[in-house]
């Protein structure tokens, strides 16, 4: 590849953040599995560059060399743990994006590694295609001859010697005995010459500078924090977060988005490629309403970020405020991860999206108007912080919020239809079509010669269907106990005159209708006290007079109107029956009523019964829920104690980690200090020692020269015998002195 692809490859991330996101997901995957990362600012010979630290497995060369190249990827997920990653493309176009050159130390049990992927050394050797310099160090000693990358290393990286990388590599041990460390600079500008990155007004974040937003500075105070900080931003980056990540020194609190709104429900969306419902849940943001919309997260992690649906963009202002969250694995993300491909199956998702959001508006407003009528105050304003309990897993993909507002609604819409089908149905001149398939409207066969159409109206509803059913019922249980009612108890009506007009109003129909219900409660008591004297015979007649009564309406059919006349004029006129139309309403209600009320003593005990069996059972989980709650409110503050001390030690052990690595850094310069004064004396001594050698030899050829003088003074002087390197020629000259002396004393 061309070194120039680096630069290509790095323009899928259009925002930094994405770009640091992609580091993220290398330690979060399960191969790496890091329980902590950093990221931090530093200078280093006076550079800008971002630092990234994790605590995971760390990679050998092998895997060094793969994470290097391009388009290798062979992430696999760990029991319910799955990798973010899926093109092996992330740390290249991350890291590129974010500066010109990268530096990775990586150290595992046995062995350490570093490697290059530099835009500016790839520039100055002026390279075809794209270079990276690695070098290994194992722990048996088993070292390849690495010298051309070594050099190149030290010459086109931040680091000019082979200490200063050791001293990268110690730093991982720091924080854990395997682990990686990346170091980028040469970070991007803007136009005015500064880092796209702002260090300087929160020294616990790393921010845009507004100059380097999509949006001007006082617009930024209008969009999401997470746009603009990196803090806020990792805080949401993990539905569920297994890693903790750490921004210059300081934890960052994850924030469970889907637990910190209010008024949350849970709700269920079933697209019609998947077998499974998708979980969604909604609620109001108590922080800033104006920042809403849905949170997509793929594989636990985020990919759009207050994303509006349709019903959020209308004039309307729906749905303000309102929050979704949800995790569409079924879709394919892009490569930078910001965005979802744009296919079928992602414009259905946010559609349906945007119909379940507006059920949830409705559905808010509607519980609001009906608890207080008056108030005109949007809904959005009234919201306060209400965190509420989170449902287990099981239970959410189980339940979903009520929706009395759209059940309401449906209700009343089918009510209109019923209204003007009935309505169809009085006003039209011919008689419409037997329809008995679950009810039967009676209605009048003839009509006088001067009645008009409208006049026709129909009679209460029968549901023949449900008597059936009731007198099957009836009929198995009566039949256990040998008890039976009387065909007088069950039945007192006779048929319908074929030739009799019918002219029934409304008034008339209800009148007589309630009249007939007070006559049955009054029957109700001779009823029960015949119960036991009726025998099997009379049992059996009376049913099937009742099958041959109702015998005719149970199958759903269509005929033409003089056949079903003559077909119900035959059946009337063979079961014998002669009765008026209060009569025959006064049976039906009759059958209905009798035919529930057999051995009434009986089934209201048994039914007593369950029910106070049912009230201890409900007392005694009332109880256990009550005891279990009390537990949970224990052991969640005996948590949180924990976790504040867990905090607290974590915080001291990375102060001691610090100061250790401090302290080996001071360690390490003292060390260097004594072996340079070790050298220097022991220099020191060479040259004394060389310098003694000299005045030696030195003064052993004077004394040399001074023995050969004496031998003129003193000629039994065997300079063969004499040590010139003792004092004897000393002491001679002394002697010869003296008496040369001497005698120039005696000759003045």
């Amino acid at each position: 590849l061309s070194p120039k692809f680096l630069h290509t490859n790095s323009t899928s991330h259009t925002w930094p953040f994405g770009a640091i996101a992609e580091l993220i997901d290398n330690a979060y995957d399960p191969d790496v599995c890091a329980k902590q990362f950093w990221i931090d600012w530093t200078r280093i010979k006076g550079l800008d560059c971002l630092s990234f630290m994790d605590n995971g497995a760390g990679m050998n060369r092998a895997r060094l060399h793969k994470m290097l190249s391009f388009g290798y990827s062979d992430k696999k997920a760990v029991r319910d743990h799955v990798p973010v990653g899926v093109y092996g493309n992330g740390f290249k176009s991350g890291s590129m994006r974010l500066g010109k050159d990268a530096i990775v130390f990586t150290k595992t049990r046995n062995s350490m590694s570093i490697g290059l992927l530099s835009q500016s050394y790839l520039e100055a050797i002026k390279a075809q295609q794209i270079m990276v310099p690695m070098l290994t160090f194992r722990r048996d000693g088993q070292n390849q001859v690495e010298d051309a990358s070594l050099n190149a290393i030290l010459t086109y990286s931040l680091f000019s010697t082979e200490k200063e990388l050791f001293t990268e590599l110690r730093a991982i041990s720091a924080v854990g005995p395997t682990g990686t460390r990346i170091i980028i600079w040469n970070l991007r500008k803007t136009t005015s010459g500064e880092t796209e990155f702002d260090f300087e007004t929160d020294k616990y974040d790393i921010q845009i500078r507004a100059n380097a937003c999509e949006k001007t500075s006082e617009s930024q105070a209008t969009m999401p924090e997470s746009r603009f900080s990196l803090r806020a931003y990792c805080s949401i980056l993990y539905l569920k977060p297994r890693m903790q990540i750490n921004i210059r020194g300081q934890r960052v609190k994850s924030q469970l988005i889907s637990k910190s709104l209010a008024h949350i429900a849970n709700d269920n969306y079933r697209p019609s490629f998947l077998t499974k419902r998708i979980r969604i849940t909604f609620g109001f943001n108590t922080k800033r309403r104006e920042h809403h919309g849905i949170m997509l997260y793929h594989k636990n992690r985020l990919i759009k970020a207050y994303e509006r649906v349709s019903c959020q963009r209308k004039a309307e202002r729906k749905g303000v405020g309102v929050i979704g969250v949800i995790e569409c694995n079924f879709l394919q993300p892009t490569h930078n991860k910001q965005d979802f491909d744009d296919t079928d199956k992602y414009r259905k998702t946010m559609h349906n999206l945007s119909v379940k959001l507006e059920d949830y508006w409705n559905e808010i407003r509607y519980k609001r108007k009906k608890e207080d009528p008056k108030c005109t105050i949007p809904i959005e304003e009234t919201m306060s912080c209400m965190v509420e309990e989170e449902l287990d897993d099981q239970e959410e993909e189980q339940r979903s919020y009520p929706k009395p507002f759209k059940r309401q609604k449906r209700n009343s819409k089918s009510l209109q239809e019923e209204n003007v089908s009935e309505g169809l149905e009085t006003t039209s001149p011919n008689p419409p079509a037997r329809q008995l398939k679950n009810t039967v409207f009676w209605q009048a066969h003839h009509s006088e010669p001067n009645s008009s159409p409208t006049q026709k109206l129909p009679l209460p509803l029968v549901n023949l269907t449900a008597l059936s059913d009731i007198l099957k019922r009836k009929k198995r249980k009566c039949s256990s106990n040998a008890e039976t009612p009387t065909a007088e108890g069950i039945m007192s009506c006779t048929s319908l005159p074929t030739n009799a007009p019918l002219q029934w109003t409304d008034n008339y129909i209800n009148s007589n209708f309630s009249s007939v219900i007070k006559r049955e409660e009054r029957n109700l008591k001779r009823v029960e006290g015949r119960e036991n004297l009726i025998s099997d015979e009379q049992k059996n007649n009376v049913e099937s007079q009742i099958i041959e009564r109702f015998e005719p309406y149970q199958e759903p059919f269509e005929e033409d109107e003089e056949e079903w006349h003559d077909t119900s004029e035959s059946t009337f006129t063979e079961t014998g029956y002669h009765a008026t139309p209060e009569d025959i309403v006064e049976s039906d209600c009759k059958q209905a009523v009798e035919a529930e009320v057999c051995n009434p003593q009986d089934e209201l005990w048994s039914l007593q019964q369950q029910q106070n069996k049912l009230v201890e059972m409900m007392r005694e989980a009332a109880e256990e829920r009550d005891a279990c709650r009390k537990q949970l409110e224990v052991l969640q503050d005996h948590c949180a104690t924990l976790e504040d001390e867990k905090s607290q030690l974590l915080s001291r052990l990375e102060q001691l980690t610090e100061e250790k690595a401090s302290l080996s850094t001071l360690g390490d310069q003292m060390k260097c200090e004594l072996k340079k004064l070790k050298k220097e004396v022991d220099g020191g001594r060479r040259q004394d020692g060389t310098a003694r050698e000299e005045e030696r030899q030195k003064l052993r050829n004077l004394r040399l020269k001074v023995g050969h003088l004496l031998v003129s003074f003193i000629p039994a002087l065997s300079l063969q015998k004499v040590d010139f390197n003792s004092e004897v020629i000393d002491s001679l000259l002394d002697q010869v002195l003296e008496e040369v002396s001497f005698v120039q004393l005696k000759a003045q």
